[in-house]
């Protein structure tokens, strides 16, 4: 996966930033857990499949170097389906599946983790909180302004801030990677796009209820934005 076998290469100024990030994201992720969401055996049993899924798929990767793979991160589809707090937490279990197995090592994971899973999923997160105020409640806008577009944005944020830190670091020369990385992780914005954004629209057709970020009342019937949350909405007496 992206940013493996890097750990023992890091700055020390770097490897603290890292781990700052992975460890804050990850500790407010399980307190924002929904206990009564995670007893729906429909719920888990989907996001247990999605995150079995994505695992797997995340051995299938190609890279040049050491750190520098190219893959399907899937981050922004889970985001969209079962919330940032879910997608992190079942990213790392992943992550963690997949190096005890013997792909990647334990210490690599929270590298990994801000690449792959906080920066584009927090990203395509932001994309939707923001279009539920700024944008119109369309259907259309879903699927393309926070399906596809929030899956291309998430790739290039984490493309070029993993650049960026990479040069930074001096691990690798910023001409290396303008030339044999930064313009082949763009590359994955259309696939990492099309397939957010096209699963997105099959599942709010015929599994909406596996769809945590999309709401009837507010994407087809125009209500206030914050219906569009999975949330149960509070009782109001007639007075």
């Amino acid at each position: 996966m992206l940013l493996q076998g890097l750990t023992q290469s890091w700055p020390m100024p770097f490897w603290i930033l890292i781990q700052i990030l992975f460890w804050t994201f990850l500790v407010r992720s399980i307190f924002l857990l929904d206990v009564n969401r995670l007893r729906s055996f429909s719920d888990i049993s989907a996001w247990a499949s999605s995150l079995i899924f994505f695992a797997l798929l995340w051995r299938l990767n190609a890279g040049i170097e050491p750190g520098l793979s190219f893959h399907i991160f899937g981050s922004a589809l889970l985001t969209l389906l079962f919330g940032f707090p879910y997608m992190l937490i079942g990213g790392v279990l992943g992550m963690i599946a997949n190096a005890l197995s013997g792909v990647g090592h334990i210490v690599d994971i929270p590298a990994s983790a801000v690449a792959i899973l906080i920066i584009p999923g927090g990203t395509t997160y932001l994309i939707w909180k923001l279009s539920l105020r700024l944008l119109p409640p369309n259907f259309f806008v879903y699927v393309w302004g926070c399906g596809f577009f929030g899956a291309t944005i998430g790739i290039i944020v984490s493309a070029t801030v993993v650049t960026t830190l990479l040069w930074l670091s001096d691990l690798y020369s910023l001409e290396y990677l303008l030339d044999f990385y930064f313009p082949y992780a763009l590359m994955q914005t259309f696939p990492e796009g099309f397939i957010t954004g096209t699963v997105l629209s099959l599942l709010v057709i015929y599994q909406p209820n596996w769809v945590a970020t999309f709401r009837d009342e507010f994407y087809l019937h125009h209500k206030h934005p914050g219906d569009a949350h999975h949330r149960p909405k509070k009782e109001t007496s007639d007075e």
